[in-house]
C-alpha cells in the first residue's frame, strides 16, 4: 500500500510538473547547419556524448550526463567527461570534462593562459541541456559552441530535480563577458538523448540500451539495471 501510494504520488508530482514551461527552452537547432557543420556530424558527436557516458558510469546510469569536447578543425575528441558520485556536487559531466581537457593541456606543458585561450577553438557536447552553473562555466570558459540534446523541460517533466532556468536565459545574461560569444545549439539528437533520462522516476518508461526493470531497495520501486545485475 505504501509503495503504491509513493508511487501514485510521484507520478501526481510528475503530472503536476508537465503543465509549467521554462522559459525560453525551445532552442531545436536540430537539421541546422552552423559554423560550416552538418547535422549528421552534430549527430555523430552526440552519440559519442552518449557513448563517453556509457564508457564511464555503465548503460544505463541513473545519472545519465555524459559530455565531450571536440576540437572540429582537428575532427577529434579532446576530452570527455560524466556525473560521477563522488560526494562533490559540482562534478557535473560539463565539469567533469573541462577538468579533464584542463589535465590534458596541462601534460602539453601549456601555460595557464594557453590553456584559457583553447577553449574559444572547442566546442562542448552534452547530452542534456547544462544546469545553470555549468551553463556558466560553458560561458567563462568562452567555448567556441555548446551542444545540447535533452532539454531542462524534459527533464523537469518526467521528474528530475532541476533549476528551471534555460541556457538561453543564463546566456543571455552573459553578454558582457569578454571574448568569444559562445554559439548554442539545442535539441540535438533528442530521439537518441531523451530516453536515457525517462525512466529514473517513472516505472513504465523503458529500460535504455537493453537493461531491464528490477526491484530499487533504496527507492522502492522499479529502476534500470544492467541484464547481468538482475
Amino acid at each position: 500500500m505504501y509503495l503504491e501510494t509513493g508511487i501514485s504520488i510521484a507520478l501526481l508530482a510528475a503530472t503536476v510538473a508537465a503543465h509549467f514551461v521554462v522559459p525560453n527552452d525551445y532552442q531545436n537547432m536540430s537539421g541546422i547547419v552552423v559554423n560550416g557543420i552538418s547535422a549528421r556530424v552534430r549527430e555523430k558527436y552526440m552519440r559519442l556524448a552518449n557513448e563517453a557516458l556509457f564508457e564511464q558510469s555503465g548503460p544505463c546510469p541513473f545519472a545519465a550526463y555524459g559530455t565531450i569536447i571536440v576540437n572540429h578543425t582537428s575532427d577529434e575528441v579532446v576530452c570527455r567527461g560524466a556525473n560521477f558520485r563522488t560526494g562533490d556536487p559540482t562534478i557535473h559531466g560539463e565539469i567533469s570534462a573541462i577538468n579533464a581537457c584542463t589535465s590534458v593541456f596541462a601534460a602539453r606543458n601549456m601555460t595557464a593562459t594557453e590553456i584559457f585561450a583553447a577553449w574559444a577553438d572547442l566546442s562542448i557536447y552534452t547530452n542534456a541541456e547544462s544546469c545553470p552553473m555549468c551553463a556558466s562555466a560553458i560561458r567563462w570558459a568562452g567555448f567556441k559552441e555548446y551542444i545540447y540534446g535533452t532539454t531542462i523541460q524534459h527533464n523537469y517533466n518526467v521528474g528530475w530535480g532541476v533549476i528551471t532556468m534555460s541556457s538561453y536565459d543564463v546566456f543571455q545574461q552573459t553578454r558582457q563577458l569578454p571574448g568569444y560569444q559562445t554559439v548554442m545549439l539545442g535539441q540535438i539528437l533528442t530521439n537518441e538523448t531523451d530516453p536515457l533520462f525517462s525512466w529514473q522516476y517513472n516505472e513504465s518508461a523503458p529500460c535504455p540500451n537493453g537493461c531491464v526493470k528490477k526491484m530499487s531497495k533504496s527507492r522502492g520501486y522499479l529502476g534500470c539495471v544492467e541484464p547481468n545485475a538482475a
